[in-house]
């Protein structure tokens, strides 16, 4: 028995527990342009199916936004065939990722967040998910490769995904990939039509950074405590760090201090993002929250009171805030070296552009979401746009702050193009001047 119980065996009975399948209906496509016609009352309803991962026990579930987007009647089975009714509470139509609620009657097996940043090409994985309709379908594969790029359509174009050749089917959307421990490492997203051990899944590192925030207290419970959390390395170790506080946030008024180690949070560990958030959803005002961090290798407990969203006030105020979309108007995620080579050997990475904001600079400068940002030009100086700090850096320089305008360096569709952005907006000279 020892010999069989092999490490994938460990690794499916950890994770198959929070596997969900999905099922769903929505109208079938009508030819009518009317959509008050007889016929579109009459338009036959159409299955669809897909599968998800439970990350709380109180019920909530990451899938694919594709799988629950424009359906009625989303139901949720899990692995002892127990089903529920499912809410759509947010998604990202961007990351394709959606976050559903259940409501259970005992609390639900959560799987264990693991990290795509040390992923390796070889390394085994395993999907778990509802392939063709079979439920709780168990493959193994490897990754076959890193940072790749899908166009599926030109609404639709998926970044930094990792390759596998475990079998991914129609149904498999929303499900893990998961590693030999058992961690989740990504979730499920597309495959190569006609192409056989060929799959993509969402890297888990963005995941995490979407559903922190479709996960929040401001979004779910209407408090806000203002500690923003990122993963980091100390040494051999991962660890989760208070990256920012917010400014007359609770976390600032309880002592939080950025590079604060997050170590425990109520009765919570937390590992990730995820869990912070997850710490802090039943947290009530009047109730501080302990906070247990280390600072100079030293444990402190701190009391985080969290503050319900004063009203009529926009969640957009409780936020982080991300100067270069309040600036330029461009949200952004890293690119590998292996992302722009191709285009030039001597580039070392970039940054992919996820969303531009309407009105924008960004906008007027005619920049799309799947452009590489891989450079600047202000005066008769060039940067580069590694990380998202460099663009600030640079608006920061003298010669931005005197000039109307910048060159920006992108790829798209495997060519470098040039496009120029207006920095005369107030909105962008303010921020600047900072």
């Amino acid at each position: 028995m020892g010999v069989r119980r092999t490490a994938v065996v460990e690794a499916v009975g950890k994770a198959q527990a929070c596997v969900v399948n999905i099922s769903s209906e929505k109208k079938a496509a009508s030819s009518s342009r009317w959509p008050f016609s007889p016929e579109e009352n009459q338009r036959p309803r159409v299955n669809g199916m897909g599968s998800g991962v439970i990350v709380d026990g109180r019920g909530y579930i990451l899938t694919n936004h594709h799988v629950v987007d424009r359906v009625q009647g989303v139901q949720v089975q899990l692995l002892d065939g127990t089903s529920y009714p499912a809410r759509v509470l947010h998604f990202d139509p961007v990351m394709d990722l959606a976050l559903i609620k259940v409501e259970p009657t005992s609390p639900l097996p959560a799987i264990r967040i693991g990290t795509s940043a040390d992923l390796m090409v070889g390394e085994p994985v395993i999907t778990i998910g509802n392939a063709f309709g079979y439920e709780n379908t168990v493959s193994v594969g490897i990754i076959s490769a890193l940072h790749r790029d899908v166009t599926l359509s030109d609404e639709q174009v998926y970044r930094n995904l990792i390759q596998t050749d475990a079998a991914i089917n129609p149904g498999n959307s929303g499900g893990p990939l998961i590693n030999i421990e058992g961690e989740l490492i990504g979730i499920n997203v597309a495959v190569r039509a006609g192409a056989q051990g060929i799959g993509f899944a969402l890297p888990m590192d963005e995941v995490k950074r979407v559903a922190a925030e479709m996960l929040s207290t401001r979004r779910l419970a209407a408090t806000w405590h203002g500690v923003v959390a990122a993963e980091t390395t100390q040494g051999s170790r991962r660890v989760l760090v208070a990256a920012d506080v917010q400014r007359g946030s609770p976390g600032e008024a309880a002592g939080v201090q950025p590079g604060d180690e997050l170590v425990q949070i109520g009765s919570m560990p937390v590992a990730n993002a995820l869990d912070v958030e997850r710490a802090f959803l039943d947290s009530r005002p009047g109730t501080p929250t302990t906070v247990l961090v280390r600072r100079d290798g030293a444990e402190t407990t701190l009391a985080v009171d969290v503050r319900p969203l004063a009203e009529g006030t926009t969640l957009a105020a409780y936020e982080p805030t991300d100067p270069i979309w309040e600036t330029l108007g461009l949200k952004t995620s890293p690119a590998s070296g292996q992302d722009v080579s191709s285009v030039n050997p001597k580039l070392r990475g970039g940054l992919f552009i996820q969303a531009v904001s309407p009105g924008s600079p960004a906008a007027a400068a005619a920049l799309q979401r799947g452009d590489i940002l891989v450079g600047m030009n202000v005066g008769d100086r060039n940067w580069e746009t590694i990380r998202p700090d460099n663009i600030m850096y640079v608006l920061r320089q003298p010669e931005a702050v005197q000039t109307d305008s910048a060159l920006l360096y992108v790829i798209r569709r495997n060519g470098l193009q040039s496009r120029r952005i207006s920095l005369a907006d107030p909105r962008v000279k303010n921020i600047i001047a900072q």
